[in-house]
């Protein structure tokens, strides 16, 4: 396949012919799906221009046209230019002359238009944002002197008619909306081929983006929720569904009201357009109703966006969705079966009348979420007001009961289908299991050494700790915890040695381990939880004193080492580089520990990932033979990629390195002690204990309790956020 990509056409016969006789079939079968997801793409630029040239290359095209007879295809949506307006196609540049092909890669998506540019009475100016269909630039309409929004077909003159038929079902919907909440449509058509429609530009954020680094306090929350509702109420009055209420569907304006967006998936209460196939489940998975993620259309009336609304108001009080597996089709599935989890148990600071009210817009059920969106704004009205609400939590009882019902064991024998048990109900049912058989073995032997299983239970016979290559920051930190826990446990600890972040997060999440270091963009698995930020890993980009490199630019053509395959720093060099423009194939990857730098002169560049001032790197760096580099737009680079935190090297900490007055800017994730969501709360609170130690805190170098506590954006394991909760209130002042 990576021939093919590089315009190689393979003997297959022979390709298959080479590999082990067990091999083929599959493989066989793999070359098929390629081939079908090949033929559902459509035609490429290169078949449409005449396919493989004499010598049997293919044009170095990456990008295929969507799926349409080939040569009308290609004469009908490859012009580079519209009337006044002028367009880049996949593969050609906007100077080109039509039917030439630019040898130079593409700088822009398919038709995407030259901006600034002229568009009918409209002049776009720069894009606001892409969805899965379209596009929305922010523009200025000539004649009315306005600023507007204008929504595209992102597939532009090459958009089939269903795409068309929906985006035109959009605009209809929008347009029948006149409401001070719901974004006004002022005028929809075609120009030139490409079909669009303007509406009232909102100067502002959404909810998506404001609630990114921490959740709204409550009552901020419900305002805006209950805005919301009473818009929706407003357009459900109107015979219109949104189907795809989203915080990112929310904008928030200068005066801080809510405006919704993006009706590409509204529908007509008591009408089925034809655009949504029986069975399909449309919309954004973690804020589907269980009815849309089923694909029962017939079921999606008022309901469906009060789920929503209910998903929405969980998201800005807590942080997450209530539902996100580490799949679309996991998180469909928990959508359906599994029941949403209470907001108090990701923030304990939510209201629990709020927390009641979101419950009920996420009922299973349609017929137990309220009734209306008006009668959920009402709801909230009274909440903000300080009344009683009217609703009431969910008894325990009842609670205990759906969850039990969970239990694959009790599900089957009360005909109630489980499809996706959490790990809690797996764990359950295997109790039950183990509690049967323990009864038996009591039965007849009589005695059972309870005792025993009960130490068992609450802590883990061995604590194994999956470190890093041997030496590094990570192996001294975890010997010198597995030194403290066995002076306080009987648990017989040992360290793990790894070849890093990534080789750690393997091992945890396969049980072979009770606890991990991960680099920061390790720990967004659903089934991770952190117990302590541990401490700031620097990025170096270290190059030869001699080369001619003066950017990471540079670098390209040149051997570069970025770690071994499992490290955590592969993934932040590799993050450099293509945010550098520079894409594997063009360097030539060393596939070594940067420990070995001066064992291979013939390496130009390596990027390492590592605390400041360690011993080790400060020998290397130390003996004059190389310099740093700062990584290009750190600041930029850290605000689009959250795990890493802005920093700057000072020339005091690498006084050989030729480092300016000011030191160079640089990036730095954060070093996390993690473990499995499920891992008791003993084991936590012992480790909490050793690592928050003063003698521990002053041998490895980790912040302190009081600035570790105040971490946002984390899953948490419960036992740590118990122990850091008094830290958080000391500075909140309760």
């Amino acid at each position: 396949m990576s021939e093919c990509d590089s315009g190689v056409i393979p003997d297959r016969q022979a390709f298959l012919a080479r590999q082990p006789q067990e091999l083929q079939e599959q493989l066989r079968e793999l070359l098929s799906a390629a081939d079908w997801i090949e033929q559902l793409a459509g035609p490429t630029l290169a078949d449409a221009v005449g396919g493989p040239d004499a010598s049997g290359a293919v044009p170095d095209l990456e990008e295929t046209l969507p799926h349409a007879n080939h040569s009308a295809a290609v004469e009908r949506t490859l012009p580079l230019s519209f009337g006044s307006l002028e367009f880049s196609a996949i593969g050609t540049s906007p100077c080109t002359p039509r039917g030439e092909v630019s040898s130079s890669p593409p700088a822009r998506e398919l038709s995407q238009p030259v901006l600034p540019c002229q568009f009918g009475d409209y002049i776009l100016q720069r894009v606001l944002g892409r969805g899965g269909m379209g596009v929305v630039y922010s523009g200025h309409q000539r004649h009315l002197d306005r600023p507007v929004a204008i929504k595209m077909i992102r597939s532009g003159a090459l958009a089939s008619p269903e795409e068309v038929q929906r985006f035109y079902a959009e605009a209809r919907s929008a347009a029948k909306l006149d409401h001070p909440n719901i974004v006004t449509v002022y005028q929809c058509g075609e120009f030139e081929g490409h079909h669009y429609f303007s509406m009232d530009y909102v100067a502002g954020t959404d909810l998506a983006r404001m609630t990114k680094d921490q959740p709204l306090d409550g009552k901020r929350a419900a305002r805006y929720v209950r805005d919301v509702a009473r818009a929706i109420q407003y357009a459900h009055d109107r015979g219109v569904l949104h189907r795809d209420l989203k915080p990112a569907n929310v904008l928030v304006d200068s005066n801080d009201m809510v405006r919704i967006t993006d009706f590409g998936l509204a529908k007509q209460i008591g009408m089925e357009t034809g655009l949504t196939a029986t069975g399909a489940a449309l919309g954004t998975p973690g804020y589907m109703s269980p009815e849309q993620a089923s694909g029962r259309a017939d079921e999606q009336h008022h309901a469906t966006d009060i789920y929503s609304l209910g998903a929405i108001l969980f998201t800005i009080v807590t942080g997450r969705a209530p539902f996100k597996a580490s799949g679309v089709l996991q998180t469909i599935m928990q959508v359906i079966h599994r029941p949403p989890p209470m907001a108090r148990s990701i923030n304990p600071e939510v209201d629990q009348d709020l927390e009641t009210i979101i419950d009920v817009c996420l009922q299973k059920a349609p017929e137990r979420r309220y009734p209306s969106a008006t009668a959920l704004a009402a709801e909230l009205d009274r909440y903000l007001n300080g009344v009683p609400i009217q609703s009431r939590p969910m008894s325990q009882l009842r609670r205990c009961w759906y969850w039990l019902l969970g239990v694959p064991i009790f599900g089957a024998i009360l005909d109630h289908r489980v499809v996706e048990p959490t790990d809690a109900h797996r764990w359950v049912q295997r109790g039950l299991i183990a509690s049967a058989l323990l009864i038996l073995c009591a039965w007849m032997l009589l005695l059972i050494p309870s005792s025993l299983w009960y130490k068992n239970r609450i802590m883990p016979r061995s604590i194994r700790v999956a470190a890093g290559v041997s030496g590094g920051s990570y192996d001294q930190v975890a010997h010198q915890l597995v030194e403290a826990l066995g002076n306080v446990t009987n648990s017989q600890s040992s360290v793990l040695t790894t070849e890093g972040s990534s080789d750690n997060l393997g091992l945890l999440l396969d049980h072979q381990a009770e606890l991990a270091l991960l680099q920061g963009d390790s720990v967004g698995s659903s089934s991770v939880a952190v117990i302590a930020p541990l401490y700031y890993e620097t990025v170096h980009i270290i190059v030869r004193a001699a080369s001619d490199i003066d950017e990471l630019s540079d670098v390209v053509g040149k051997q570069i080492m970025i770690g071994a395959d499992r490290a955590g720093s592969r993934g932040v060099a590799q993050l450099l580089l293509e945010r550098a423009g520079i894409s594997l194939p063009e360097v030539e990857i060393v596939n070594a520990d940067w420990r070995e730098l001066n064992e291979r002169p013939t390496v130009q560049a390596a990027i390492v990932v590592s605390r400041l001032r360690a011993p080790e790197l400060v020998r290397l760096l130390n003996d004059g033979q190389y310099r740093l580099l700062a990584v290009p737009d750190a600041i930029e680079f850290a605000l689009d990629e959250p795990v890493f935190h802005p920093q700057k090297i000072p020339p005091s900490v690498y006084p050989n390195c030729q480092l300016p007055e000011m030191g160079i800017a640089t990036v730095a994730p954060t070093a996390y002690l993690a473990t499995q969501i499920d891992t008791s709360d003993a084991l936590v609170k012992k480790v909490l204990e050793c690592l928050y130690a003063p003698e521990m805190i002053e041998r490895t170098g980790i912040l302190p309790a009081d600035r570790a506590a105040h971490w946002q954006g984390l899953v948490w394991h419960p036992a740590a956020r118990e122990f850091f909760q008094p830290y958080r209130d000391a500075a909140s002042g309760k």
